[in-house]
């Protein structure tokens, strides 16, 4: 199993080969860890242990890739991550909900940003959405290296074009 130092400059170069940070922007980036954290919701509320790491894999993927269009060393975050305290009374949907929630947030961050010249700061959001991940990890008995090991292994031969400033992975790979 490699970790997350490891995996993430192979993220970032299977990002460049298949043209995503060459032929997509930030926000563009920033729609993939939403549609991987509604995914996670309802592993989460499904009770789908598969699912949920699944879901936290393809989730972390994704904002690895987001970070490296924002410049923000995605190590330092998980890092930072850990040593976060865990509200015991949390569930998995809810932390679920609660990294959707600051998904929300940050892409409206994002949109201001792009839009109207508006100067933000990604780090904090993308921090607490990493510990909601950990936290589900932890309740789910894995971690979020077990979880983006599974989803690079999955992704790492994956061939697929960019529509729209979006991966669209080729239909043989599903």
């Amino acid at each position: 199993m490699k970790t997350i130092q490891e995996l993430v400059p192979l993220i970032h170069q299977w990002a460049k080969d298949r043209g995503i940070f060459e032929q997509s922007n930030p926000f563009d980036q920033l729609l993939k860890p939403h549609e991987e954290v509604g995914e996670l919701i309802k592993a989460c509320d499904d009770n789908d242990r598969i699912g949920i790491r699944d879901a936290i894999g393809d989730t972390l993927v994704t904002l690895i890739n987001y970070c490296y269009f924002r410049k923000e060393n995605f190590n330092t975050i998980f890092i930072s991550s850990l040593s976060l305290k865990h509200n015991i009374y949390e569930d998995c949907v809810s932390l679920a909900l609660s990294a959707n929630k600051l998904l929300i947030e940050l892409l409206n961050s994002e949109y201001r940003m792009s839009k109207h010249n508006y100067t933000g700061n990604c780090y904090t959001h993308i921090l607490y959405i990493v510990k909601c991940l950990n936290n589900i990890a932890e309740l789910e008995g894995t971690t979020l290296e077990a979880c983006l090991n599974l989803a690079y292994k999955e992704i790492k031969d994956r061939k697929g074009r960019i529509i729209n400033g979006k991966f669209i992975k080729d239909e043989q790979d599903e």
